[in-house]
């Protein structure tokens, strides 16, 4: 995945994403990180499509457009290594923004760097200034001390300053690579064992899982991966990770309208383990579907059918469960809502399909687990939640797990 962007689809993790706060809390506990975190930052290295990688680890085997990879390595050195050098000494967990993009400017995006693949490059480069004062003299720039690019107040982005950014943004994530390039080495060769053992055991190839992943591509979201770029890689034994222990992590990233699909493909058999899907949607109207705490009993009921419909219509399962379950959050202190219902349903032989939909019917992951393990989750997210509201509003709050 591309480090700029999916700095940004993190950028904001808070109480509707209380996957990713466990995932947090589980692993900065567990792994002591290097100064390659720093890089990433604190909301990329949040982000599950990383820590399913691993803390240190870029995805380098990305299936990119050899025009933009030609682009990468006719850089100067010294350049490269200044923009790695610069990410590494901003304090801000993400990118920010002097105002948001708009409805416009996001559609131009996701049109110009899928051209962009195809070799449309900017006539120029984005401008990049070290201060605030410097900053005010440009409708557009890019502050490398606070990481934040400045956008026009009056007017919107240009094709040509869009393209600048898209630009600027692929070169720090390859600066970032060349980097850390000894140590995505290793892991690659590490890697490269452990698919021999996998061989050995008679599990199924790379190229079988991402022929796996492409078909549940299709058959979920009715899409076949033109105009994204592919990922993929071998996620071995991680006790902090467990539910994507030896699984193939097949990935696609539509990078200019910020919509990411990952897929963990079993090893050994080739079955789907899990699933999860982000996009671009404005939090703003995600907030807008969340119900209050009164309504959330009924509009779980609606998500159980959700569920339902995804497991049986998407994923051709037509399994009689035993016990069917909705689980979502409430924090006391002001009676706040998860934004996401967890469905999760029991087989007779006690594995289950666990569902996570948005309130807006968006169905955003697919894990195979147990009730325990699920249960367990729940709790682990709810304390991390309630500890984080603590630290950042000096307010101690406790985190309901309500189940329907």
């Amino acid at each position: 995945m591309n480090i700029t962007d999916l700095k940004n689809a993190v950028n904001g993790i808070e109480f509707d994403e209380e996957k990713q706060e466990q995932m947090i809390l589980e692993l900065t506990s567990k792994k002591k990180t290097h100064g390659y975190t720093r890089a990433l930052r604190t909301a990329a290295a949040a982000a599950v499509c990383v820590l399913t990688v691993g803390i240190l680890s870029v995805p380098v085997r990305a299936v990119v457009s050899s025009l933009v990879r030609e682009r990468m390595e006719e850089q100067p050195k010294e350049k490269v290594t200044e923009l790695a050098e610069e990410i590494q000494s901003q304090d801000a967990d993400a990118d920010g923004y002097t105002r948001a993009y708009t409805a416009g400017e996001k559609e131009r995006k996701g049109k110009l760097y899928a051209q962009y693949l195809e070799g449309l490059f900017p006539e120029e480069e984005l401008v990049r200034v070290d201060s605030e004062e410097e900053a005010a003299a440009h409708e557009f720039c890019f502050l490398t001390t606070t990481g934040v690019f400045y956008l026009p107040a009056n007017r919107e982005l240009t094709d040509e300053e869009i393209l600048q950014q898209i630009d600027f943004e692929r070169k720090r994530d390859y600066a970032l690579e060349e980097q850390h390039a000894e140590e995505i080495a290793e892991r690659k060769e590490a890697e490269r064992q452990q698919l021999k053992e996998v061989a050995d055991a008679g599990g199924i190839t790379e190229e079988q899982a991402v022929e796996i992943a492409t078909g549940y591509l299709r058959q979920i979201f009715e899409l076949d991966g033109s105009g994204m770029e592919r990922n993929q890689y071998y996620q071995g034994e991680d006790e902090n990770i467990p539910m994507y222990d030896n699984t193939y992590c097949v990935n696609w990233s539509d990078y200019g309208n910020y919509s990411y699909y990952y897929f963990h493909i079993d090893a050994l058999d080739g079955t789907l383990r899990a699933m999860s899907y982000s996009d671009g949607k404005n939090r703003e109207v995600r907030e807008t579907a969340t119900p209050s705490s009164a309504d959330a009993p009924a509009k779980a009921e609606e998500m159980k059918g959700v569920a339902e419909r995804f497991l049986r219509e998407k994923l051709d399962i037509q399994e009689n469960y035993q016990e069917v379950k909705a689980y979502y959050l409430v924090r006391s202190i002001d009676g706040n809502v998860s934004r996401l219902a967890d469905v999760l349903f029991v087989r007779e032989d006690g594995t289950a399909d666990l569902v996570s939909c948005r309130w807006d019917g968006v169905v955003s992951d697919y894990l195979v687990t147990t009730k325990a393990a699920c249960e367990e989750s729940l709790k682990t997210s709810a304390k991390a939640i309630a500890e984080r509201h603590e630290k950042e509003e000096g307010e101690k709050t406790e985190v309901e797990i309500i189940e329907n």
